[in-house]
């Protein structure tokens, strides 16, 4: 069995880490710049704070505002390296705490176990087709910092898990990192040309392979995008962490849509409102617009999606992740 762990930003922020745009924001304003251009944009985030809550949507729209690559550069290159030293600081939190690798461990194998027993006994039942296969877990993070690697430590490929029936094994096979990282192909920008306000960049390169996801990874020859392609293709179960399911990774909510016409299970975890045990019938509200939030980024008809529902569970407010790292 293939099992895919695809990892946002809310996994590292729900390790107590300060990694939101918002957080960002305040590093970034308090950093001097001579640059006119950065001080033109650090203006523009300040006084629209919370349209900038999607630093890469929010930048796509910004080009409107540009006239030239030099300006372009000005501001992508100097965004970047005061993002990368800001998040490599709250990176350094990790070593200061206590890691509890027996409940990631348990976490990456079972989420099943974060539902309610109706739900668990379908995923449950899903699962026992492989009963006497060995488990294959992968782990694809659009995050740019190495937060799993730093709760892995030295062992970070073949990690064997725990065991499922019979004690047959399950073995993580490997870490991935879509966007690159702090120091190395690092990918800040937007799904395609459409998400680009400044028309007159559509035609150039240069710009196209700053900007643009797609042509980012292509530029940097790494091959990511295609190995992304092949493990999305390959799983059986895909589990969505911290993610906001927004529209520059659109191109990843497309393939896994089109994974969903064949036998695949998609769990997507989420945060919400608090709901009570009494009105627990509520969260099958949020829940329905979960599924609806994510549908409307595939390509699949009506008739499909209908299908694809049943094939879709919502995590909403689990446990899954908690507790990993004390720094107490």
């Amino acid at each position: 069995m293939q099992i895919l762990h695809i990892i946002g930003n809310g996994f590292d922020l729900n390790l107590d880490l300060k990694t939101s745009y918002k957080s960002f924001y305040n590093y970034y304003k308090s950093i001097t710049s001579e640059n006119e251009n950065v001080i033109k944009l650090k203006n523009n985030i300040s006084k629209n704070l919370k349209n900038w809550a999607d630093l890469e949507l929010e930048l796509g729209k910004y080009t409107e505002q540009l006239d030239s690559i030099e300006e372009f550069d000005d501001i992508t290159l100097d965004i970047g390296k005061n993002l990368a030293n800001y998040l490599s600081l709250e990176e350094e939190k990790i070593n200061k705490g206590e890691i509890n690798l027996n409940k990631f461990f348990e976490d990456l194998s079972f989420p099943e176990r974060m539902f309610l027993p109706a739900d668990k006994e379908k995923l449950l039942a899903f699962k026992k087709k492989w009963v006497r296969h060995q488990w294959n877990v992968n782990i694809f993070t659009f995050n740019y910092t190495t937060v799993i690697e730093k709760l892995l430590g030295d062992n970070q490929k073949n990690v064997l898990l725990g065991t499922h029936s019979n004690n047959v094994g399950i073995k993580l096979t490997e870490v991935r990192h879509i966007h690159g990282f702090l120091d190395n192909d690092m990918v800040i920008g937007v799904n395609d040309m459409s998400q680009i306000k400044n028309i007159s960049f559509h035609e150039n390169q240069d710009i196209l392979e700053s900007i643009v996801k797609t042509e980012c990874n292509r530029a940097n020859r790494n091959n990511i995008d295609r190995l992304f392609t092949n493990r999305i293709n390959a799983a059986h179960l895909i589990c969505v962490f911290g993610s906001s399911l927004g529209d520059t990774d659109r191109k990843w909510w497309e393939l896994i849509g089109e994974k969903l016409k064949t036998d695949t299970r998609l769990i997507i975890f989420t945060k919400g409102d608090e709901i009570l045990p009494r009105t627990r019938h509520l969260s099958a509200r949020k829940e329905r617009a979960i599924k609806e939030l994510f549908l409307k980024k595939t390509n699949l008809s009506e008739e499909e999606k209908e299908l694809a529902k049943e094939k879709i569970y919502v995590g909403l407010n689990t446990t899954i992740f908690d507790g990993i790292v004390n720094y107490n």
